[in-house]
């Protein structure tokens, strides 16, 4: 008598259930394994976009006689940071606001203001003590202002920059960060450009943020900002800022 398939009817005999019963758990432990070792592999790249929320104030003589300019508004920030084999750090910064300046003491001369930043940074790794880190090295900050009746700032920034990161654990993570400019290149309108060191300017930038990991790709970070400026000149320079905002992250 000969079988067949249609003879069967769709019966399986009983090794071959056996030798499928076999294959599934290989099959999942070669899968399992595959993908575990895909997620270990190290995710040296990070791009992040935030947004948040700015206050400053701001004292022009040069652009109008007040006291100061106060200002508010929402800020967006794009970020790209790379970590070498050695855990040195290179990174990508970009800022823009956009806001109205106001004055209490003269309100005809309210006028929009905007700012865009670049941020380069290389920072290099000389301490490491697993959860606790250390990076020190360059930063340099270019940021362009323009004020209404086509006057505009463009400053370019030249300075040292210190990291401090602890690991909370292993999703969360602190970072802080100091930035102190040593000279500073000013183009202002038609004045034409100018350079002052740190007998003349004074400057701070500090960051605290908080990061927590969703996934082995994605993250939330929550941070905030401070810097001040302040360029001793005939027609007085001064501006402070602080900046909180939230963002996401992907890592590659």
């Amino acid at each position: 008598m000969q079988w067949n398939a249609h003879s069967l009817g769709g019966y399986k005999p009983p090794f071959m259930k056996i030798k499928l019963l076999h294959l599934i758990p290989i099959f999942i432990l070669f899968y399992t394994k595959g993908f575990s070792q895909k997620d270990a592999n190290p995710k040296n790249n990070n791009v992040e976009f935030s947004t948040g929320f700015n206050s400053g104030s701001l004292k022009n003589l040069e652009f109008a006689p007040v006291s100061r300019y106060d200002y508010n508004g929402l800020f967006y920030r794009l970020n790209y940071e790379r970590k070498s084999r050695n855990e040195n750090l290179f990174e990508i910064q970009v800022d823009y606001l956009t806001t109205e300046l106001k004055s209490a003491a003269i309100p005809q001369l309210n006028t929009d203001y905007s700012k865009i930043g670049l941020g380069l940074s290389y920072l290099k790794q000389i301490f490491n003590k697993g959860f606790f880190s250390t990076h020190i090295g360059l930063q340099s900050q270019t940021t362009a202002s323009l004020y209404r009746d086509n006057y505009y700032l463009v400053d370019q920034e030249l300075g040292i920059a210190t990291r401090f990161t602890y690991q909370l654990s292993k999703k969360q993570y602190l970072t802080s960060k100091l930035t102190i400019p040593l000279v500073i290149l000013r183009l202002r309108g038609d004045f034409g450009l100018d350079a002052y060191l740190l007998n003349r300017y004074q400057s701070a930038l500090w960051n605290l943020e908080y990061g927590y990991s969703i996934s082995n790709n994605f993250g939330l970070r929550l941070s905030y900002d401070f810097k001040y400026n302040r360029l001793q000149i005939p027609n007085a320079f001064r501006e402070l800022q602080h900046q909180v905002n939230v963002g996401i992250n992907f890592k590659f």
